[in-house]
């Protein structure tokens, strides 16, 4: 915890200028998804902030000058979360938004969550740590700085929210008006702490039941329930299987012509869900195969139920959510997308692109222990072929039996097209 209210001056910080170290000046500015100390340099007097270690912060610090104009921070793996920090801070760089109270509470000492993220994964992640706290310390007072789509995640009448009415893709820049509220918001309490808000906190103890107020797959009735295999869209991340097409897509989003690939990308991929699903109705005619997701770009193959969308809202996010808690399988390519389906479904084959090596399980809801966590949890390279990705389901699916100890699985010749038995699997 980081006491906040009053402060006191606890980050160290040089001078992104001179390299001096700075002095706190024991204020805090709160830019909206960062919270930052207030710095000046004792030697060529520059005026600069630095980061809290707070969320992501933590793992990239970023001092920079208060008009942007100076910074420091890690080049090589923290410029993604640095540079959208710098630019908010520079001149007409800020945005309007609604700031509200949802579900106030009377006071006393109080744990601020600062949830505020551009994307829905991390925004989601962090919100962990609300559940986790409030387990900790009963009896503190808890509120959470969220993005106002995501109210329906906090279902606990006790925390406040403190609600921002920005597209989440806005969410990043300095928010006018923000630091004031939110220090006004201070008065109310004898006392703030804010969380630090691990962005990897433990799943144990975490009920996603109540979180996303749907009970997850009881694995008891995995074989008891209608087979459903789900296959989360997106329209900016693609499973392509194909090295010219993936150069030909990060060409596209280095030189900013996606928009002109995005109708051969999606008819690529649209057209390895219509291999996997041929290969797949051979062994397993009884399966039900769903698409979720943000776009509806490419028609899809037959045989595949169409539930993307243009738009996401709560009603959306729970039609889907009851789509993934009666789901076996889910699969997609990695992303903040796959966090909810996973934590919904019974088990998931993701397709993983080779740079997001470093981040592997970061979009994992829950896993299962002992031999279950490994056989309901699949990572594939993202150059798999269809024929690949239908093995690894169909494994999972006539193997759960043998894994969880009720028989052994037969792997009858007709088989072969999946490459089980002639190990042609790519």
């Amino acid at each position: 915890m980081i006491d906040t209210y009053p402060y006191k001056p606890s980050i160290p910080a040089n001078c992104p200028r001179c390299g001096a170290e700075g002095k706190d000046t024991s204020e805090l500015f709160f830019q909206g998804t960062h919270v930052l100390a207030e710095h000046s340099c004792g030697d060529c007097g520059l005026d600069f902030y630095a980061t809290l270690p707070i969320g992501h912060a933590a793992l990239y610090p970023v001092v920079c000058a208060r008009d942007g104009s100076y910074a420091r921070y890690n080049r090589q793996e923290g410029s993604w979360m640095a540079l959208p920090l710098i630019r908010s801070l520079q001149k007409d760089a800020g945005v309007g938004a609604a700031i509200g109270l949802v579900q106030p509470n009377s006071g006393g000492d109080l744990i601020l969550v600062n949830c505020l993220d551009s994307c829905f994964g991390h925004v989601f992640t962090k919100l962990w740590n609300v559940y986790l706290l409030k387990k900790q310390f009963p009896f503190k007072t808890l509120a959470v700085l969220l993005p106002a789509r995501c109210h329906w995640l906090i279902t606990d009448t006790e925390i406040e929210i403190w609600s921002v009415d920005l597209p989440l893709e806005e969410m990043g820049k300095d928010i006018r008006g923000f630091d004031a509220w939110v220090k006004e918001q201070f008065m109310r309490f004898g006392s703030v702490s804010l969380s630090e808000v691990p962005v990897h906190p433990p799943l144990e103890g975490l009920d996603f039941e109540a979180i996303l107020q749907a009970r997850p797959f009881a694995l008891e009735d995995f074989e008891r329930q209608p087979l459903q295999l789900t296959f989360i869209w997106r329209s900016d991340r693609f499973w392509l299987n194909s090295r010219l097409l993936d150069f030909f897509h990060k060409a596209s989003i280095k030189f900013g012509f996606q928009d002109r690939v995005l109708g051969l990308l999606c008819y690529r991929q649209a057209s390895l869900l219509g291999r996997l699903l041929r290969r797949l109705r051979k062994s397993l005619p009884e399966a039900r195969f769903v698409v979720t997701g943000q776009g509806k770009e490419g028609r899809l193959p037959s045989g595949w139920k169409d539930q993307r969308v243009a738009e996401i809202d709560e009603r959306v996010e729970r039609q889907w959510n009851e789509i993934y808690r009666h789901s076996q399988l889910v699969l997609g390519v990695h992303g903040s997308h796959m966090l909810i389906p996973t934590a919904l479904s019974a088990g998931f084959v993701e397709i993983l692109p080779r740079h997001k090596l470093p981040n592997l399980t970061e979009d994992i809801g829950r896993q299962h222990g002992g031999h279950l966590g490994p056989f309901l949890g699949r990572f594939v390279d993202e150059f798999s072929s269809p024929r690949l990705v239908a093995a690894h389901v169909w494994t999972m699916v006539k193997g759960f039996g043998r894994v969880c100890g009720k028989g052994r699985m037969e792997v009858p010749k007709k088989q072969k097209f999946l490459g089980i038995e002639s190990g042609a699997l790519n």
